[in-house]
């Protein structure tokens, strides 16, 4: 099964495609100092919600970059519902292609560091977006400690701990103003989210060319969580700033 029709299935009915809440986001885009008239650019945007969240908070404009085309359709409406609308807009692509007309206030990725292969790489593509006093929101996953089990850590070899995280974004020229950890309740909701889904649509498609598959994922990704996944990962929306060297 391609992988973006795998995420619709798994995803596409969760408002928010992570282990966070409204509540977070918006103090992330506190900490990042979004204000009326901050633009802001969102790569992988899934269903707009926090774009719009930010916009009906701060009063931010700005552009969601999302490649599915029905995760672009349901940003666009939740933009419309948001009224929000005239100042918020989907672009329906892959983020590796886009090409900013001006630098943002603010550039985001949350949950999406796999468009780009990980936490460095996609720190990198996000500091082209803004300009020299942009900030950079990241939402990621992260070990949380660097003894995990290596056969688990084999298994998520682009997942640093976050003490990777902080070289990282020390060796780009910024520091961390703020972290917004994601909680055990936090993970429980999101994950359990995606296996109703996936529930719903094995209900749905008993005939499915591609059934057994996704019961495969369903119950591998299951394994994983209550496996190892609860106690060694953690995510958090990391708030970057520019930094003072």
């Amino acid at each position: 099964m391609e992988i973006n029709e795998l995420v619709s299935i798994t995803q596409g009915t969760l408002a928010t495609m992570n282990p966070t809440t409204p509540e977070k986001v918006l103090a992330a885009g506190r900490a990042a100092g979004l204000r009326e008239g901050s633009r802001v650019v969102e790569v992988g945007c899934g269903n707009g919600t926090i774009l719009a969240l930010w916009g009906r908070e701060y009063g931010i404009s700005g552009l969601g970059i999302e490649a599915r085309e029905d995760a672009c359709s349901r940003a666009e409406e939740t933009f419309r519902a948001a009224g929000l609308g005239d100042r918020l807009s989907v672009r329906c692509m892959d983020a590796r292609s886009y090409v900013p007309d001006g630098p943002f206030d603010c550039a985001a990725s949350i949950g999406a560091s796999h468009i780009r292969g990980g936490f460095a790489a996609t720190l990198d593509a996000l500091l082209d977006l803004v300009h020299d006093e942009g900030t950079i929101v990241i939402g990621d996953r992260y070990w949380q400690s660097d003894r995990t089990p290596p056969e688990f850590a084999r298994e998520w070899p682009d997942v640093p701990t976050e003490y990777e995280i902080l070289g990282a974004v020390r060796e780009a020229g910024l520091d961390v103003a703020a972290v917004v950890r994601s909680g055990a309740d936090d993970w429980d909701r999101y994950e359990s989210g995606i296996w109703q889904s996936v529930l719903s649509w094995l209900a749905e498609n008993p005939d499915h060319p591609e059934r057994d598959f996704v019961i495969d994922y369903l119950h591998r990704i299951q394994d994983e969580y209550f496996g190892y996944g609860r106690e060694h990962m953690g995510w958090a929306l990391f708030v970057l700033v520019p930094g003072f060297y």
